[in-house]
């Protein structure tokens, strides 16, 4: 249940993650690029790729380190609180609280953007911790990752965090749909962010009951 749970988090985090300001830049230096598009998307998923499996290798690491303690007979009654924190914050807005990266790139990265930008971005991107992180799914796709078994599947997780991560900016048809969201509105928020909520709120609420009920 919980590897399921964890690439679940994973590939909706990596793509949460486009509704970042961060993550608009990076369409920015794609759409900009003076090199071969084809060739700087590499560069970048390769090196989002590569931040991920760190990331996910620093937990894993974690994750088997835990096994040898007590905490994980009570992993389920963990998951569910702080997975009811989450959909709290989600629902008040206040998801901002929680910790998160704020690396700011910089403005050269976006006007020459070459495969030197690509690596770097790429790489911070895919760490993931980094960079802001907007609602929850990150957190979550953390959280489940210290308790997923076996141990390597955090491994797995976060090479595939960074693969979406990767994809989902460097795909025209993925940027194509994201300015044209940026341009509607939800009251007083873009239609991307919008969406980014309420599939959160499901997530959330749907994990919750299938960890209870299973």
């Amino acid at each position: 249940m919980l590897s399921i749970l964890l690439f679940i988090f994973a590939i909706g985090a990596a793509i949460a993650s486009v509704d970042t300001t961060c993550g608009l830049n990076v369409l920015g230096s794609l759409d900009s690029t003076k090199v071969s598009k084809f060739r700087y998307a590499l560069v970048y998923i390769a090196s989002c790729m590569l931040g991920g499996a760190v990331t996910g290798l620093a937990i894993g690491l974690f994750n088997f380190l835990l096994k040898f303690t007590p905490v994980g007979l009570y992993q389920n009654y963990i998951i569910i609180t702080l997975f009811a924190v989450f959909l709290v914050l989600e629902l008040i807005h206040r998801t901002g609280i929680l910790p998160s990266g704020n690396f700011i790139v910089p403005s050269e990265w976006i006007k020459h953007a070459g495969y030197r930008s690509a690596a770097l971005w790429g790489h911070i991107l895919g760490l993931g911790f980094i960079t802001l992180q907007v609602g929850v799914l990150f957190h979550a796709y953390i959280l489940v990752s210290l308790f997923a078994s076996p141990w390597w599947l955090s491994l797995l997780a976060g090479i595939t965090f960074g693969f979406v991560r990767g994809m989902v900016f460097s795909l025209p048809l993925i940027r194509s749909i994201v300015y044209r969201m940026l341009e509607k509105r939800v009251h007083s928020i873009t239609l991307l962010t919008a969406v980014r909520q309420a599939i959160s709120k499901l997530l959330i609420i749907g994990s919750i009951i299938w960890i209870i009920s299973y």
